[in-house]
């Protein structure tokens, strides 16, 4: 079981974490498919965090590279 607030597969879950540490806000929504949103503050970005990706690895790295372009400073 997986614990509230935490997505059930654990690289996407990393990515997450990752978002948060640099000051990215983490949003859970569960709307459908959608478990929430990753968004940066600074320029209003936002990018869906699905609840069940086809490939659990190719979304955690498509969400890294969305922190990677809004890491600012």
């Amino acid at each position: 079981m997986v614990s509230p607030g935490r997505h059930q597969h654990k690289e996407v879950a990393d990515a997450l974490g990752d978002a948060k540490a640099v000051g990215l806000t983490v949003v859970t929504l569960h709307s459908n498919h959608r478990w929430g949103e990753v968004i940066c503050e600074p320029c209003q970005s936002a990018r869906d965090v699905w609840s069940t990706p086809r490939n659990p690895g190719t979304h955690a790295k498509q969400l890294k590279r969305f922190i990677a372009e809004h890491t600012h400073d």
